[in-house]
């Protein structure tokens, strides 16, 4: 449902990265329907995959996935090069994103000069770049120490309340207490926690 949070929680090899690549279109499923937004994904080729992702996901993962020779302004405009938005506006647009996320005085650093918990602010302000309707986070707390954690945990639970639904797998069951509710999978099923609905 739009507006929701919700975390999910499995030990490793249940199924939690290949529900969220089938979610986040990376994958198609072997059988069964996926609609996104009322959209049977099964139907489109390639191109309109990556079409639906760039204007309906985010994604932020465990390794950031920050492209290395670029600055962070750079990797936070990436997906509006893909969306056809001009150089000057796609600058314009990334260096904002990075000031939502407290980074505004590090748009021209590169990944290496940023600490763990700044590349993932920069890998989040990558994903909210485009306004997705959706934000997928595999493990986004899992390579940060507890600190950086908690401030990765405050702009999710922002951005929620600014109205992102949020998709989120972690190991962490303290992670897992910001979302509104939490599910378990276990060999390839999902079930809530605790008999919620």
């Amino acid at each position: 449902m739009p507006g929701e949070y919700v975390a999910i929680m499995g030990p490793s090899g249940s199924g939690k990265t290949t529900l969220m690549n089938i979610i986040g279109c990376l994958d198609v499923p072997t059988s069964g329907t996926y609609l996104l937004d009322g959209e049977d994904v099964s139907g489109l080729d390639d191109r309109g995959l990556s079409s639906l992702r760039n204007r309906k996901l985010g994604f932020v993962f465990q390794n950031f996935n920050l492209l290395p020779r670029e600055t962070a302004v750079e990797n936070v405009a990436l997906p509006l090069l893909y969306a056809g938005v001009s150089r000057a506006e796609r600058l314009e647009r990334a260096a904002e994103a990075l000031r939502s996320v407290g980074l505004g005085d590090r748009l021209d650093f590169l990944p290496t000069q940023l600490s763990g918990g700044q590349s993932q602010r920069v890998a989040i302000a990558r994903a909210m770049v485009g306004h997705p309707e959706l934000l997928l986070a595999d493990e986004p707390t899992g390579a940060l120490d507890s600190a950086s954690g908690e401030q990765i945990m405050q702009i999710f639970d922002d951005l929620n309340a600014a109205g992102v639904t949020i998709v989120m797998i972690t190991h962490e069951s303290e992670v897992a207490e910001h979302a509104h509710r939490t599910m378990s999978i276990l060999d390839g099923r999902l079930g809530f926690v605790g008999g919620e609905q």
